[in-house]
């Protein structure tokens, strides 16, 4: 054996690409492969009952639905605990999450009690918790057996409320001390992921607390509603945060005043490394707090989700404010539930969008609203003029409203993107028309890897539509869509809908094909021209001798 192959760090590096069968032969293999093999097997584990059979045999402790497993013994012996050593202080990742079979908690009772070291998991860097989120009294509660003073990144997934009653006092009891162990147990996080259903009002200042505690905190995800005026105050304290994201979630939460009335208090000198955030919140409130003490021109990533449908002018505003404030903004996202709009609503003029074109470093912009967008191909040739960097684009395809009287998009427009965005890899728009450009008039977008299209007309050919898609996209990318109808009588939509939507899932039903014939053709052409060249080679040869 080539004596490199007995160096650590390229043994690591190897194993770190094989898989865990790969790395399970490999261990076997001799004594200087058996370290670093092992590491790459342990490093992730994602089923914790893989772990515990070490301590000693489990099975089922009752015919049930689902599986419950338990220790088959109720004594665990110290060799047991050796073994387990030996393993346990190479896992750096681990995520227990809601899956069969379920370990049943009379197993961590006793490994609670039994355990002859305060750590299980030593070295352990990474840990993501979602088990049994709808009891967090009981789930959290085990959640610390696993919290270690290296953790740098903890990912919880707890409250899932069931009933209109809400979060009952022990749960909550639970979530308080499940902060506190958390501060005092593993100081150095940096990235955190707190995912909840219950409301900020019944969390209190607990969950403020918390994030004040966790000073080294760079990344935080958290719930939408959890993203109160109280948690960006406490964010503001921890120096190096870099991002503020947001997730959402099932429950219909209400905006009360947690969310309504946005208004954080924030010192000079606040979030002096912040680049992301996520923010859910009236315009004029949002507008309000980037204009105060926040250093709104180091923003690159900014995800806004509005409570109400906003006036066209609160969005133009906005938007003219992020230009004039974030030059250098490279994603941008406005997001609104849909709603139903009464018929007089008129659409967003694109005019609205035109104050972003001079952020030239844009490479996502995301606008999802309910209210109609009005742009023509001009438009949309302006844009991606302005935008070259641009690798992800959502202009509203999904719209709750059609707007016949509006510009529109049509399928000359993608000649655009495919012109000055080279880099664009997902496009989602709504398209207008019933046109398909001639072959002559489509050119490919190379990068695109998803297209997702909104069709408002249906007089279409299938055979025509699918053969323009094949055209403009490369042969990996995905091709999905949905139609919208524009119809008279109400009575007649459903119908109208199931027969367009026909239509377009055979239209895209055959796109396969077609690249496959393509695929075909582009293999011979490039045959003949081998043979053609190497006639010409042989011609040459020939008339020199």
């Amino acid at each position: 054996m080539h004596h490199t192959l007995e160096i650590s760090d390229i043994l690591g590096c190897i194993f770190s690409f094989t898989d865990v069968n790969t790395n399970a032969r490999c261990a076997l293999v001799c004594k200087a492969w058996l370290e670093n093999a092992l590491d790459a097997l342990w490093h992730r584990i994602d089923r914790l009952e893989h772990l515990l059979r070490i301590l000693g045999p489990m099975g089922e402790l009752r015919p049930s639905s689902p599986p419950l497993v338990t220790f088959l013994q109720f004594h665990i012996a110290s060799e047991r605990w050796d073994r387990f050593s030996f393993y346990s202080r190479r896992i750096r990742r681990l995520e227990v999450i809601d899956r069969y079979p379920e370990i049943h908690q009379q197993v961590f009772s006793m490994i609670s009690i039994a355990r002859p070291f305060l750590r299980l998991l030593p070295n352990l860097t990474h840990l993501t918790w979602e088990k049994d989120p709808s009891r967090p009294a009981v789930s959290l509660a085990l959640c610390l057996l696993f919290l270690t003073p290296t953790l740098k990144s903890l990912s919880v997934e707890t409250g899932h409320l069931h009933s209109d009653d809400g979060a009952t006092e022990g749960d909550l009891f639970a979530i308080d001390n499940f902060f506190k162990d958390v501060m005092h147990r593993s100081p150095q996080i940096e990235a955190l992921h707190f995912l909840s259903e219950i409301p900020f009002r019944a969390l209190g200042p607990s969950l403020p607390l918390f994030l004040i505690g966790l000073p080294n905190l760079k990344t935080v995800m958290l719930a939408e509603h959890l993203l109160t005026s109280d948690v960006f105050t406490a964010l503001a304290t921890c120096p190096r945060l870099q991002s503020i994201r947001m997730s959402t979630t099932d429950l219909e939460v209400k905006e009360t005043d947690d969310l309504q009335h946005f208004m954080p208090v924030i010192e000079p000198g606040a979030f002096p490394c912040l680049r992301e955030m996520g923010i859910k919140a009236h315009l004029w409130n949002l507008m309000s707090f980037l204009q105060s003490n926040f250093p709104a021109e180091r923003l690159r990533h900014l995800v806004v989700q509005t409570i109400i449908i906003e006036e066209h002018d609160n969005i133009a505003s906005f938007f003219k404010f992020v230009a004039d404030t974030c030059p250098n903004i490279e994603v941008l996202s406005l997001m609104r539930p849909y709603d139903v709009l009464p018929e007089t609503t008129a659409g967003l003029p694109f005019a609205c969008l035109e104050p972003l074109l001079g952020c030239t470093s844009m490479t996502s912009f995301n606008l999802i609203t309910a209210t109609p967008l009005n742009m023509n191909n001009s438009d949309v040739e302006k844009l991606a003029a302005a935008w070259p960097r641009l690798q992800e684009l959502c202009l509203n395809p999904r719209q709750g409203r059609m707007n016949p009287e509006g510009d529109h998009i049509t399928f000359e427009a993608m000649k655009s993107f495919a012109v000055h965005c080279p880099l664009l890899r997902n496009l989602e728009l709504q398209i207008e028309s019933y046109l398909i450009p001639p072959p002559d008039a489509r050119k490919l977008i190379p990068k695109l890897e998803s297209l997702v299209l909104g069709l408002v007309a249906s007089s279409y050919a299938p055979e025509e539509l699918a053969g323009f898609l094949t055209d403009i996209t490369p042969p990996k990318c995905r091709v999905g869509g949905m139609p919208y109808i524009l119809v008279e009588y109400q009575d007649y939509v459903h119908i109208q809908v199931n027969a367009a939507q026909s239509k377009l899932e055979k239209a895209f039903s055959l796109i396969p094909t077609l690249r496959n014939i393509h695929a075909q053709y582009r293999e011979r052409l490039r045959s003949l021209e081998a043979e053609v060249e190497r006639l010409s080679a042989l011609g040459a040869s020939s008339r020199l001798s």
